[in-house]
Formats: C-alpha cells, structure tokens, sequence
C-alpha cells in the first residue's frame, strides 16, 4: 500500500479488507504481503472461506490472518 493506513479501535477499512480477501482468492502472494502489513491490528473477523483458505479456526481476525501470512 502505498498510503499509511491507521487503524481506529482495530477496525481496518472495508476496501483494504476486501483487497485482502481478493488477494487471497486469487493467490497472489506479494499482495498478500503488502496488505497484511497493514492489516496486523485489524479485530475485524475474516470470512469463514479464508479462514478455511488459510487453515485458521472460523471466528480468527484479519490481523490473526496477516500475521499467518508475514510469517510465511
């Protein structure tokens, strides 16, 4: 991402959230990287398909989901 993105109370933006998700329907792994950068403190809960994509419980977060991914 080029703009710094700040997260209020853990909530990430939807665009962002929405980006990571295409990311990681379509496997591209260097998006991936770049997003979960921004997302390590997003509480926000991943769709139950990415969880299930990333081998993460159902209910996990964004950030649990960005932090799986920075330590790939």
């Amino acid at each position: 991402m080029s703009a710094k993105i700040i997260l209020l109370s853990g909530r990430a933006p939807r665009a962002l959230r929405d980006q990571f998700v295409t990311a990681l329907d379509g496997d591209d792994h260097a998006a991936l990287r770049v997003l979960a950068v921004d997302l390590r403190s997003c509480s926000d809960v991943l769709p139950r398909a990415a969880c299930v994509s990333l081998g993460l419980p159902r209910g996990s977060t964004y950030a649990s989901a960005a932090m799986s991914i920075i330590a790939s």
